[in-house]
């Protein structure tokens, strides 16, 4: 950060210089001395963003370069050149107030790098690759240096982000390249898709900080190489309901340089949003004769990516061939639409007959996985409701299978959701009997299979479900437990905030961090804290309480602070706006949401979550919804009464006292 503010420094500086330079030239002996002023100082500033391959030049060959004040396509700049007579940089003033606000640098004569200054304040707050670098663009709204969101990237660039947003253990980066509840509404998915969908990235938010605790594959000096896929297929409108056709690629692999050889990353299905792609899956290693995972808009779509390798090579038999070949023909007819349950029995019996073929393999995993995944998605959707028996079946029989049972656990947590998803889609459905069994079962798997990383998602939604029934003792058990146990990664990490959050009262808590239009903002006085999404109804219930709870309080400064958890900023400001006057307090928003730090160390796992806290900031009380919990309102009342009905004057009562005589 401080080499960032250093920069933007020495850019306000160059601005004034340059705008001195084209106010005053009076004579060209100082004209020419100003450019070369211009010329040293521009050669030294660097882009915002790293990763941009750019001509540098050596320091006893800048005295050499020279500068020319030129207009193109009506836009006056300053163009370096280099000692050959090459185009190096060039400093723009694309609004005409005698201000840079383009900073552009260039490879072999070629511009492939440009900062922009939009709002022209006199910092870049937009990012371009251009050239032969690429077509990145993207947007940094707060100014610090760092690309917060997308407004261009291409599908093999999506891959280059995933591949250094690994080498650099960047979470936030990562999930940058999702896809966002607004983008989700954009695409006009059916409903069931559409949640379908949401759940995935949901879960990939999770997978990814796992991976990277897990994978060794991709180091710090690694490189990208290579984008590997097959060609992007439609997805045609009205297809399970959806309102305008869809472009995807399923199964997308990035090859990667590291640790002196090649790796394949399987980065999944990646969408077409407008003019940018976005990731829906995380990603993991496969090796060079894997099969990707199912497809999700294509649900039979598995790609053998051998790279070019022989079946020798790969170790592939002609039996196997065989398999893939007849996989391949099912693929084909269930992308074509007819995703029928005996393409799905069909394709499943593949499936079986490939674990066996490869048992005792790393492959044999793979296919599992997909198995698995794939039947499990289908049973959820209600597209394949025998699914559920196969899956069963499969978990029965990795006992007899050799290396099966490292892959039993894998299985049986999605036997165990996709049965609990079934259920709960039954109109007739007892919703409370099937929770507590669902819950049962959870706990059964746990205590089965503890080292399994599903069993921190069993053990975090068991916590959950306690705490959401007053049964905080035993939340707190199951929270201890996965923080414990899984240290270090996402679910350890909430739990253990989780623990915190419900030991607040009587702690102090001070909260802090940057509201949706950028302004910094922290509890000071009085406040309560509200934890709130858009798509939650109960949260919207609350708001409407707390506007009632800050009018009545407004005297006494009741400060209210809204932490906002959807994923997407643009869809929180979309919400207020349409509720102009509403909701008129501050509300804070992090990227990504429920992985965000501040949903992470308070263990932040469902909304809404509200918090009382006094002048002092100490935390008074704390509890889920408000307008449902007269506690929490009567809290807030004895808070807000308490002191300040002691310190009023007394008033004439409206009759003479009882023990008084009146004359």
């Amino acid at each position: 950060m401080l080499a960032k503010a250093k920069n933007r420094a020495e850019r306000t500086k160059y601005l004034a210089m340059f705008a001195a330079m084209l106010v005053s030239s009076s004579s060209k002996v100082s004209q020419g001395q100003d450019t070369n002023s211009l010329v040293a100082s521009g050669l030294g500033y660097t882009p915002q963003q790293q990763e941009v391959l750019y001509d540098l030049v050596e320091a006893k060959q800048a005295s050499q370069c020279t500068g020319k004040y030129e207009t193109i396509g009506g836009v006056d700049g300053l163009m370096i050149y280099g000692p050959e007579g090459r185009i190096l940089r060039r400093f723009a003033d694309a609004n005409g107030d005698r201000n840079v606000d383009q900073w552009s640098y260039y490879k072999d004569g070629i511009e492939v790098y440009r900062d922009i200054d939009s709002d022209f304040n006199g910092t870049a707050d937009q990012s371009r690759w251009l050239g032969t670098q690429g077509s990145r663009w993207g947007l940094d709204k707060n100014e610090d240096g760092v690309i917060d969101s997308w407004k261009s990237i291409s599908a093999e660039e999506i891959t280059m982000e995933v591949v250094e947003a690994i080498k650099k253990r960047d979470t936030k980066r990562y999930l940058k390249l999702l896809m966002s509840p607004s983008e989700i509404e954009a695409i006009k998915l059916g409903d069931k898709t559409k949640i379908r969908l949401t759940e995935k990235i949901e879960k990939s938010k999770l997978a990814f900080s796992e991976f990277l605790e897990s994978q060794r594959a991709i180091d710090a000096q690694a490189t990208w190489a290579q984008f590997a896929a097959d060609k992007p297929g439609v997805i045609p409108e009205g297809t399970d309901g959806s309102a305008q056709d869809l472009t995807a690629y399923e199964n997308v692999i990035a090859i990667v340089e590291s640790k002196g050889g090649n790796q394949q990353l399987l980065v999944g299905t990646i969408v077409q949003v407008g003019n940018s792609w976005r990731l829906i899956d995380a990603p993991r290693m496969v090796d060079s004769n894997s099969v990707g995972d199912s497809g999700f808009f294509f649900p039979s779509m598995a790609v053998n990516r051998d790279l070019g390798a022989s079946t020798a090579e790969t170790g592939t038999t002609d039996a196997m061939q065989g398999m893939l070949s007849e996989l391949d023909k099912v693929d084909g007819a269930m992308r074509e639409g007819n995703a029928t349950p005996e393409l799905y029995q069909e394709r499943g019996r593949i499936l079986r007959k490939l674990i066996t073929a490869s048992q005792g393999t790393e492959d044999m995993g793979s296919w599992i996985h997909q198995f698995a995944d794939s039947v499990s998605s289908a049973v959820q959707t209600g597209a394949y409701n025998q699914g559920l028996e196969e899956l069963k079946s499969l978990e029965t029989s990795l006992d007899q299978v050799a290396g099966g049972k490292e892959h039993k656990p894998y299985v049986a947590f999605r036997v165990v959701s996709s049965e609990f998803m079934a259920q709960m889609s039954d109109p007739k459905a007892n919703h409370a009997a099937i929770q507590e069994s669902y819950m049962d079962k959870l706990k059964a798997f746990a205590e089965q299979y503890p080292t399994s990383p599903d069993a921190a998602e069993a053990m975090i939604q068991i916590g959950l479900n306690d705490e959401l029934g007053g049964q905080e003792t035993e939340a707190q058990e199951w929270y201890r437990k996965v923080s414990t146990s899984f240290p270090g990664t996402d679910f350890g990490k909430k739990a253990s905030g989780a623990i915190v959050r419900l030991n607040l009262e009587g702690k102090t808590l001070n909260l802090r961090g940057k509201t949706l239009d950028g302004k910094e903002v922290q509890t000071t006085g009085p406040t309560i804290v509200h934890y709130w999404a858009t798509w939650c109804d109960p949260c919207k219930a609350d708001m409407v309480e707390l506007r009632k709870q800050q009018a009545k309080y407004a005297k006494q400064n009741l400060q209210i602070v809204g932490v906002n958890l959807d994923n997407d900023a643009a869809t929180a400001a979309k919400f207020l706006k349409e509720n102009a006057g509403k909701f008129p307090w501050a509300h804070i928003h992090e990227q990504g949401g429920f992985q965000s730090d501040l949903a992470t160390k308070l263990g932040v796992l469902s909304v809404p979550v509200t918090i009382l806290i006094d002048s002092k900031g100490v935390v008074v009380k704390r509890t889920s919804g408000f307008s449902t919990n007269p506690e929490m309102i009567q809290a807030v009342e004895k808070l807000m009464e308490g002191p300040l009905a002691a310190a009023k004057p007394k008033q004439a009562n409206a009759k003479p006292s009882p023990n008084k005589t009146t004359k």
